[in-house]
């Protein structure tokens, strides 16, 4: 990729916003954060105007880091430009904070998302469910199912499966087991067939 970029370089070709996202990207998801800052502090220095895909990439790289000092701030930044967050921000923001075990902060991404027009999909449920479930708060878990349905959103095979996953990783096989029943009646009712878990 670098030798790439070098023989871009050499050839006069100016690089553009996509080619800095992508060396962002690459370096993010091979844990190389010492690239990646350079990467952004040379933007700065020239100037190249940060888009939603490279905020994402940021706010991802850092969150899967654990530095959340770094994506608050870049997420504070990204606000600070006009720069509205996709569903792909916050499902960054929320695994982050799963993954530190920080649910009081899961709390403030879902109070942003209550005064903002931020249009919320099932992978971003998912995700909620996902970090709610490896935190063990199962009551705010099986409450995401009703933000769903308040939000107009159907839960999929991977929601249900992440629910059952988290059940059974924490030895409660009898929610397990209704959270199956549910799924296999509902799947009858409406499709005729059975989820494969």
């Amino acid at each position: 990729m670098e030798k790439c970029y070098e023989k871009f370089q050499r050839a006069g070709i100016e690089p553009s916003i996509s080619t800095f996202n992508i060396l962002l990207d690459c370096y993010g998801k091979a844990g190389n954060y010492e690239k990646m800052s350079a990467v952004m502090e040379y933007m700065q220095k020239y100037h190249y105007s940060w888009t939603i895909v490279t905020y994402n990439i940021v706010i991802d790289a850092f969150g899967r880091a654990g530095d959340l000092k770094q994506m608050e701030y870049l997420f504070r930044l990204m606000r600070s430009e006009r720069i509205k967050p996709s569903c792909v921000t916050l499902c960054s923001l929320v695994r982050a904070y799963g993954q530190a075990r920080k649910p009081e902060k899961i709390g403030g991404v879902l109070r942003f998302i209550e005064n903002s027009d931020v249009m919320l999909d099932t992978v971003f449920f998912n995700c909620l469910v996902d970090a709610y479930g490896r935190l063990g708060c199962f009551a705010e878990m099986k409450g995401v199912l009703e933000m769903m349905e308040q939000r107009g959103c159907k839960p999929d095979k991977i929601t249900y499966r992440t629910m059952f996953k988290a059940y059974s990783i924490s030895g409660m096989t009898n929610h397990a087991k209704d959270l199956q029943d549910v799924v296999e009646s509902a799947e009858e009712t409406h499709r005729g067939k059975k989820p494969d878990f």
